[in-house]
């Protein structure tokens, strides 16, 4: 059975394409896993993952979900899933932009149901699991109130695991333990909590790891105390 990965937030800058940064860094090595761009806006995914670009076989691809009135297309997500579930791949990690999760809910509101693009999964004979990013700051609000949309949707039907970008969240732990007591409540249905993105500008082995990220390296970039680094945040996801 395939399993497909979503990345997703409404809200930008939050951390989707750094949770799929360490994802494929996780999987640099297992030639059995595939990553997808769905991001229309700032393509962070395609700079960052340069280290899977070329591979053969292939293992990273750019698609569209949106059409020319830059709203999502359900036909185009479905075509594009069903493409991909004819790949020889076991995993297929998805990074979702702001506005294409912006518009995911609204899908199953309008256009589909939630049991419909269940009878989806199912007919590809696959797995579709949620991976909600939440961000700290300003951004915490709009992130929870995306979270809270997608748990009612959802009722259960797929798995929805939270992200934390605990970087965000220095001097506030008490909203991660919010989150955390949030997840626990049964009528959520949030199947895992992790953090991730554990970075301090401040300190320079992690600004030179930031940087690497952003150059789209691979494990091979990173060396002693960053890769130590690294080991411990892949260990994370």
């Amino acid at each position: 059975m395939q399993q497909f990965q979503f990345n997703i937030q409404a809200k930008g800058g939050a951390g989707k394409s750094m949770l799929t940064y360490l994802q494929a860094l996780k999987e640099q090595s297992n030639d059995r896993c595939y990553f997808v761009d769905f991001d229309s806006s700032v393509k962070s995914s395609l700079q960052q993952l340069r280290f899977l670009q070329g591979k053969i076989p292939s293992r990273f691809a750019t698609m569209s979900l949106l059409d020319s009135r830059e709203k999502l297309d359900r036909q185009l997500l479905f075509e594009n899933l069903y493409e991909l579930s004819q790949k020889d791949y076991d995993c297929f990690y998805l990074d979702f932009g702001a506005p294409e999760s912006d518009q995911l809910p609204s899908l199953f509101y309008k256009d589909y149901t939630i049991e419909e693009f269940k009878d989806v999964q199912d007919e590809l004979n696959a797995q579709f699991i949620f991976n909600v990013v939440i961000a700290g700051g300003s951004a915490y609000e709009p992130c929870t109130h995306y979270l809270q949309k997608i748990v009612l949707l959802n009722r259960g039907l797929f798995e929805v695991n939270l992200y934390i970008n605990e970087s965000s969240f220095a001097g506030t732990p008490g909203l991660i333990k919010e989150l955390i007591a949030f997840s626990a409540a049964k009528e959520n249905n949030v199947s895992v909590v992790k953090l991730y993105g554990d970075f301090d500008i401040t300190t320079a082995p992690h600004r030179s790891i930031l940087q690497k990220i952003s150059e789209g390296k691979g494990m091979e970039a990173f060396q002693f105390i960053e890769k130590i680094k690294m080991l411990k945040e892949l260990s994370k996801i």
